[in-house]
């Protein structure tokens, strides 16, 4: 089971980390830099301004703040983020994958059930097994962040996954999105975020895979349909350069790990907004399409075989970490965290 003190919170955005040197004073004040991608005024962006708050208030740790994009991309963020030339950052899970390739596994189509399956999978079975892989990456996991249930965005009716068959789909490009659109037959086009708009705008693509979140914010004035499929929950986390977190002292390591809002909080903040965003949509005409548990199976039917590929293909500690995946869902089913 993760440790409570990891769980005291969590933090923004559609998140990405990293970038630049740090610059060091006192041995008693911890310097460092945080980064992410958080929307301006969206829910995220807020958290980050309620974690500068709450630090400006403590004498241990001093951070400069680059928290809406202004550090490059996340990939770049990253990579700078391991080498400590960033030190705190809001990373997604797609991002992270590129190093720690395990979390495919939970990122795979329809594994989880429902959002409390999610929370309490997340946070009593993957916590420590992820904060050892990214360990080795010279990152600490601080905090899962909340971002929600992944859809398909598009230009014409997807009901079903056949209808998704030549569509040209933008998809992160981590396996276990890539083995989704390959199983319901879409043509899939990786696009970085910046081109993204551009290519819906010229008809590169036709739609894509994003959580209904960022779908509302960057893509739904381009695509007049958007499908709640619910085949994966898009999650971030806050990580910090282990060498850099390694160094500090008690009081600072504390300071940082309450330095985010309680966790049930910040998700009901975000799931609340989730709930707007869709109602908004629909009210400015997007078809918002909500498949029944039929038309469910037949999308789940299509994705069967995926977390045995993803095991085989990742290699590393994907056996374990499906173990754990699935070790949780039993304990949740088997009423453990309120389950059925």
């Amino acid at each position: 089971m993760p440790n409570l003190l990891y769980r005291h919170g969590l933090l923004a955005g559609l998140l990405v980390a990293a970038a630049a040197a740090p610059v060091q004073a006192a041995a008693d004040v911890l310097y460092g830099r945080a980064v992410a991608f958080a929307q301006p005024n969206s829910v995220w962006d807020k958290e980050w301004q309620r974690t500068r708050e709450f630090l400006a208030e403590q004498e241990a740790v001093h951070l400069d703040f680059f928290t809406r994009g202004e550090r490059g991309s996340e990939e770049q963020m990253l990579h700078d983020l391991r080498r400590g030339r960033a030190h705190l950052g809001g990373m997604s899970l797609q991002g992270l994958a590129s190093v720690v390739p395990e979390l495919n596994i939970p990122m795979a189509p329809y594994v989880f059930d429902s959002t409390a399956e999610v929370d309490f999978v997340y946070d009593n079975y993957l916590f420590e097994v992820f904060d050892a892989l990214f360990a080795e990456r010279n990152l600490v996991l601080l905090q899962w962040v909340e971002v929600g249930w992944n859809g398909i965005y598009s230009n014409t009716p997807v009901r079903l996954p056949e209808d998704a068959a030549g569509l040209r789909l933008r998809g992160s490009p981590n396996p276990a999105t890539q083995l989704f659109l390959k199983a319901i037959g879409a043509d899939s086009i990786p696009l970085g975020s910046a081109d993204l708009v551009p290519s819906l705008q010229t008809g590169l693509i036709e739609g894509g895979v994003s959580s209904v979140i960022f779908h509302f914010f960057v893509t739904r004035r381009y695509a007049s349909h958007l499908t709640l499929s619910r085949h994966s929950y898009d999650t971030g986390a806050i990580v910090a350069n282990k060498a850099w977190f390694d160094g500090a002292d008690a009081q600072q390591r504390e300071v940082l790990r309450r330095a985010w809002s309680n966790v049930a909080d910040a998700r009901a903040a975000v799931r609340a907004l989730t709930g707007t965003a869709v109602a908004r949509m629909r009210e400015e005409g997007i078809v918002v399409h909500e498949p029944g548990e039929a038309e469910r199976e037949r999308w789940r039917e299509r994705v069967q075989g995926i977390v045995a590929e993803l095991v085989a293909r990742i290699g590393g500690n994907a056996e374990g970490v499906r173990d754990a995946v699935f070790a949780g869902k039993r304990a949740f089913s088997g009423g453990a965290g309120g389950g059925p």
